[in-house]
């Protein structure tokens, strides 16, 4: 290779000379110590946040989870009085079956939701219309009917839904 781009004088400084940053070792374990140290010590965490044995080392805790706040929290439990209205009344129109004596409608082995087949531009849409067909039909899907969304191509997604296989 042609030398005419080379400068004069070549510069040296220890940081190019060494292969890495000049730290300490196990100056990180230190740190995460000191760190969660700090956070017991604040009250964000206590030994009963780790998952399995409070004294592994190598145990990891949860991620973090956002407290919900102003709309998300009113739509979450809107959402969760939702559910137990509909249980209520599942509930109840169960009682008024067994009372006539009608069979479990959820009991028939040729449940096929008109849903299944249906092609989205997004997962997102796919997934949102599974929950409107799931709290508007819940009376009449089976406990172990499991929906789910299928990636046919881009921008491409198709609702597919089977039956739980159980163990016996």
């Amino acid at each position: 290779m042609n030398d005419q781009y080379r400068g004069t004088i070549k510069q040296s400084f220890a940081w190019w000379d060494v292969g890495g940053a000049d730290m300490p070792p196990g100056l990180f374990t230190q740190f995460n110590e000191k760190f969660k140290a700090w956070e017991k010590r604040r009250g964000f965490t206590n030994e009963t946040d780790f998952i399995g044995n409070p004294l592994d080392k190598n145990d990891k805790k949860p991620d973090p989870v956002r407290v919900l706040k102003g709309r998300p929290l009113a739509l979450k439990l809107a959402f969760e009085n939702k559910k137990k209205m509909l249980a209520k009344e599942a509930e109840k129109a169960a009682k008024k079956a067994l009372k006539k004596g009608l069979k479990d409608p959820r009991a028939n082995a040729k449940f096929a939701p008109e849903i299944v087949g249906m092609q989205f531009a997004s997962g997102n849409n796919a997934q949102r219309k599974i929950k409107q067909y799931l709290l508007k039909n819940h009376l009449i899907v089976p406990p172990d009917y499991e929906f789910g969304v299928n990636k046919i191509d881009w921008g491409k997604y198709e609702i597919t839904g089977s039956r739980k296989q159980i163990k016996k």
